[in-house]
């Protein structure tokens, strides 16, 4: 990547999410699908256990606190770039919050799993060897897994998502406090079709589980349904790297160089030189017409 897209601030937060997304497709998502072809884990060891559930979850809940941060950070890059002129500034509302936002789940999981003592027994015929019931085991680790973890972040990714759109036609619609829109466009585009990704994907399963987790609908109402939706959190993660390619032009035209095949070929076209040839007459027109 371009030096120059690494260091934008604006680009911070989707390296961030693209890392740990890498991540949890290395690692998870291989255990995954060795688990749903075999029926048993990949490496039955209590070890690989306590490992895989830790990136499963630091990993899902991980990107989706980064995209919810992500959300936030544009309002400020866009409406409020005096925050982050500063070195002192950048750290506090760029840098930290983002550091905060990385380490938040593993040190939440971490602490959970390896800390907090967990009665539960190890089985490699269940995902994750069932180890996840260490947290659900408790009922207030397990209310406020769910609240912070799980629902807060997708409630902040479509507020300030539906909240950056109106913002942004606003300023166009004023006509002194007008924002240079072309300046911020590619910013905000690009945090949106994520936004809209993981709103599409991730979201009716956090909804779906926000009405349990408040009473509103039993859990043995769509069980098979919700249990289905659990994973449409990794296809935002995978798709997420190809959202941003398409939403960055640079990416777009390095792709095109590296791949010649997707170039569209135009005919070129240019000065042709015409032949002239002049009428032939006489007796040569006559043996040429009898040639013919």
């Amino acid at each position: 990547m371009d030096p120059a897209l690494r260091k934008a601030l604006h680009n911070h937060v989707i390296i961030a999410i693209v890392f740990v997304g890498l991540i949890l497709q290395f690692i998870d998502v291989s255990a995954l699908a060795y688990y749903w072809r075999t029926g048993t884990v990949l490496v039955s060891t209590r070890a690989f256990c306590f490992a895989w559930l830790s990136i499963h979850t630091i990993g899902l809940i991980g990107t989706t606190i980064l995209v919810a941060w992500g959300s936030v950070e544009r309002h400020i890059l866009i409406f409020h770039p005096n925050l982050i002129r500063t070195k002192t500034k950048r750290f506090f509302f760029h840098y930290l919050p983002l550091v905060i936002c990385m380490m938040f789940p593993g040190v939440f999981y971490i602490t959970m799993l390896f800390i907090v003592p967990c009665s539960t027994t190890v089985s490699y015929n269940k995902v994750s060897c069932g180890l996840y019931a260490c947290i659900a085991v408790n009922p207030s680790i397990a209310l406020y897994d769910s609240v912070v973890n799980y629902i807060i972040p997708p409630f902040i990714i479509v507020i300030f998502s539906v909240a950056l759109i109106i913002r942004v036609l606003a300023s166009k619609c004023r006509a002194r406090q007008r924002i240079e829109w072309r300046n911020y466009r590619k910013m905000a585009i690009q945090l949106l079709s994520i936004s809209f990704l993981y709103m599409f994907l991730y979201c009716p399963t956090i909804f779906l589980y926000a009405t349990y987790v408040a009473g509103l609908l039993p859990y043995i109402t769509a069980t098979g349904y919700y249990s289905d939706l659990n994973y449409f959190g990794y296809f935002a993660v995978t798709l997420t790297p190809l959202i941003c390619a398409l939403s960055m032009p640079e990416l777009r035209t390095k792709f095109k160089i590296c791949f010649p095949c997707c170039r569209r070929c135009r005919a070129a076209v240019g000065p042709q030189a015409l032949m002239m040839t002049r009428p032939i007459a006489g007796p040569t027109a006559a043996i040429a017409a009898i040639a013919k």
